[in-house]
């Protein structure tokens, strides 16, 4: 979905500042559990999958950011170009989704309550958001 000029401004530096903290989570957690990596130790499944997950999310939000400061470097939002509005949102949408499963399964692979704590969340916010989409506008 490629956001209208209205909402071409609303690549915000708030946005922007939740990719940058993506980005520093994914590369801490990078460095820190993969300066502990040792191929001869077998290293568990889950971990790695996380830590792949954090590999494909960081360029993502780097090309992220840089496209959000370009964005809002535009004098008028009508005179961004579409494609790179649609850019932004391919990039928003992968770093996010793969940012956040790698984060959940460092979680996960914690403890079983964590595990379930952020299952039943997660369900939880599923079912409010399709009963808030489910309800006709007024």
């Amino acid at each position: 979905m490629v956001p209208d000029s209205v909402e071409a401004t609303s690549v915000s530096t708030t946005s922007a500042l939740i990719h940058t903290g993506l980005l520093s989570v994914g590369l801490s957690n990078l460095f820190w559990k993969g300066g502990e990596l040792n191929a001869d130790d077998n290293p568990e499944t889950l971990l790695l999958v996380a830590m792949a997950l954090f590999c494909i999310a960081i360029p993502f939000q780097g090309l992220y950011i840089l496209l959000s400061r370009m964005i809002r470097e535009y004098p008028n939002p009508v005179l961004v170009p579409s494609s790179v509005l649609l850019l932004a949102s391919r990039c928003e949408i992968v770093s996010y989704a793969c940012g956040i499963t790698g984060f959940c399964l460092m979680l996960v692979r914690t403890s079983n309550v964590l595990a379930a704590t952020l299952i039943g969340s997660a369900i939880l916010v599923i079912i409010m958001a399709r009963s808030a989409l489910s309800v006709p506008a007024r």
